[in-house]
């Protein structure tokens, strides 16, 4: 990220003492750049939403993006948003095309990048990506809705609003990138979405720990856990903000089961697969009756023996993962970046 000839950016780093050495001391003595702060810690946080109130008060951005320490974000975000603000001026949170990267040790055979290809500028309503989020209209085995600090911009002012608004913080949630998602999208009112990927998200070898480690976050009479998958990861953090804050919805349960089926799908092996449905099957089952399971259907699509896609299709292009022989985030951005519609000609595609 140092090697952008920007200046009107800054990267803050939080470094918690292991032992008794920094992980960070080697970059920070070896790094002399006025873009990069590491905040010391002497003490770890006792959660990731911990760490990351600890983060906000560091920084001095009038717009804030929290990645984590295997990602990669452009600092041309900073041009996106000013290219947004001389059209949208009270624009307060942005999102753009979402880019994950596996890195070769963990993958589970050929990965398969989906990398959007569009390059429009899209002004989502409010009511829309709410309706998107809290009743899974749309959904994969996700919300489709994206406005977040986590790998999307927010305006520091929104934050400030999230913190008086919400018990006088910024996160609380064991999984503060839904909590924030969940705050974000109840609190900025004119939201921006960048089709164009501009940042990438890293698996790491702890993803699988911090499932664990949400075992405990259990919510009495909704029987779903973060190691079933992506779906119950999701709502499990949904449903906690939701209780922790008196919001009683109703309509989303079937937004919800359809997007439990998409995740199960998305397994790229039989034996996942089954152990997925089975658990999401018994989960659904515990939750609202055998009638909730009338719509959980999910199928195992993919054929081992049948080379994965590879190519154009709506307007999303998929290729191998590792072309260019990509070993982390920031290689593959550089990868997708050549390929995609270039960030400095924004300012004149929208003129």
């Amino acid at each position: 990220m140092l090697l952008s000839s920007r200046s009107d950016f800054e990267i803050v780093v939080g470094d918690f003492r292991d032992g008794v050495e920094r992980a960070s001391e080697p970059l920070a003595a070896a790094i002399h750049d006025p873009r990069l702060r590491v905040i010391e810690m002497d003490t770890a946080p006792a959660s990731l939403s911990a760490d990351w109130n600890q983060m906000i008060e560091h920084a001095t951005g009038d717009w804030i993006s929290i990645i984590g320490e295997n990602d990669y974000a452009d600092p041309d975000i900073c041009e996106v948003i000013a290219a947004t603000l001389k059209r949208v001026s009270n624009a307060d949170a942005l999102s753009w095309g979402r880019a994950e990267f596996v890195p070769p040790e963990l993958g589970d055979g050929k990965e398969i990048a989906r990398v959007p290809t569009g390059s429009k500028l899209l002004l989502p309503e409010q009511d829309e990506m709410m309706r998107r989020l809290f009743y899974w209209a749309g959904a994969s085995e996700r919300p489709d809705c994206h406005f977040s600090a986590w790998h999307g911009a927010v305006r520091r002012t929104v934050l400030d609003q999230i913190r008086s608004a919400f018990s006088n913080v910024y996160f609380e949630n064991a999984r503060p990138d839904i909590d924030s998602l969940c705050k974000v999208t109840m609190l900025a009112k004119r939201m921006v979405f960048w089709e164009r990927p501009l940042s990438v998200q890293c698996r790491c070898s702890t993803d699988a720990d911090a499932a664990l480690s949400m075992e405990s976050q259990a919510l009495e009479g909704f029987p779903f856990s973060p190691t079933m998958g992506v779906a119950g990861a999701t709502a499990l953090a949904i449903e906690a903000f939701k209780r922790r804050y008196g919001i009683e919805l109703d309509g989303w349960q079937s937004g919800f089961i359809a997007a439990c089926v998409k995740d199960c799908e998305t397994a790229t092996s039989g034996e996942a697969f089954h152990a997925r449905k089975a658990a999401y099957a018994k989960a659904i089952e515990d939750w609202i009756g055998k009638r909730g399971l009338k719509d959980f259907k999910p199928e195992f699509k993919r054929k081992p023996k049948v080379p994965r896609f590879q190519g154009i299709m709506e307007e999303t292009l998929y290729f191998d993962m590792a072309m260019d022989a990509t070993q982390d985030a920031a290689s593959f951005y550089r990868l997708i970046n050549a390929i995609s519609f270039p960030v400095h000609l924004l300012d004149h595609k929208l003129a």
